[in-house]
Order: structure tokens, then sequence, then C-alpha cells
């Protein structure tokens, strides 16, 4: 049986503060949107508020928390897509590169930061691989199973965007 605990308010605050750069960051990292990502981290807190075993005795609040948001950011990313291409097919662009080119134009539109800049230029795997290993502090194995590939596979992403590997964690 799950049961809250008394004081949840006073620990939920803690938690979120505690967790809310990290949600944010990871967020962030695959949807390179600011103002979404605020309302997508939000979403997972309050995703968290309402999970029944978040404050069960051995539960990973950060593994779930970094799952979720992660979740959240490809739902985002699949729904803006697709807003995108039947925005382009409006327009009357029906190919895919002139859609692609349409995004690159809305995306470039805003006030965009240098990491933004470098992290836009990673496909969408490399750029999670980076945020689950700085942002979410995930071992190779650890993102290796939450992207479910191999190990190797994520050692050799990190190797290509300039970060050394270092021991199988």
């Amino acid at each position: 049986m799950t049961t809250k605990p008394h004081n949840l308010s006073q620990m939920f605050a803690e938690m979120q503060r505690r967790h809310q750069g990290l949600v944010y960051s990871v967020i962030y990292g695959i949807s390179l949107d600011a103002a979404e990502t605020w309302d997508l981290t939000q979403e997972v807190f309050v995703k968290a508020y309402e999970c029944a075993d978040f404050w069960n005795d051995g539960f990973n609040q950060k593994a779930w928390l970094v799952t979720v948001a992660r979740n959240e950011a490809l739902k985002y990313r699949r729904s803006l897509r697709s807003r995108l291409r039947y925005l382009a097919r409006f327009c009357g662009l029906e190919g895919a590169s002139e859609a692609r080119e349409l995004e690159n134009r809305l995306i470039r539109a805003e006030d965009v930061a240098r990491l933004r800049e470098l992290l836009a230029k990673l496909d969408d795997d490399e750029r999670q691989i980076i945020t689950l290993r700085f942002s979410a502090e995930m071992s190779y194995q650890q993102i290796a199973d939450e992207m479910q590939i191999k190990v190797g596979t994520v050692m050799l992403q990190l190797l290509q965007s300039g970060q050394p590997p270092q021991s199988v964690q």
C-alpha cells in the first residue's frame, strides 16, 4: 500500500528545488525551446506529484524524473514536427527539404545562445546522450540502458563530441 507522507508539500518543494535544474536541462537538450521547456518541466513535476509510488522507500526519484522529462521532451518534439509539416503543406511547401527549411527558419528566428547552436548541430540521439551524461550525470551504462543502445555507441558518440571516454560506470 502506498501512502503519501504527511509533510508532502514541504518534501515536494524540496525535491522540486533539488531536481528542477536537471529536469529543465534534460528537456531543453531535446526541445531547444526555453519557453516550452519551462512548461514541460512543470508538467514533469505535476506527474511526480501524482505518481503513487514516488515517495516509497527505494524509489529512484532522479531516474524517474529524467525518464519522464526525456519522454515529455520527445513527445513535444514529435508534436512540433507534425505541426510544422502541416504548416508547410498548408503553405504549399510539399517537399521534405522545404518543410525542414521552414522548421530551420523558425528555429533560427529565435534568439539563439551559443550552447543552443552547438546542440542544434547534433542529431537527436547525440544530443540526448550529451544531455543525459552532463545534465543528468548518468553513467555510460545508464545512458545505454535508457536509450536501449550499446555502451560502445554511447562512448563513441561522446568521443566524437570531444568528451574523452572514461571507465564504463
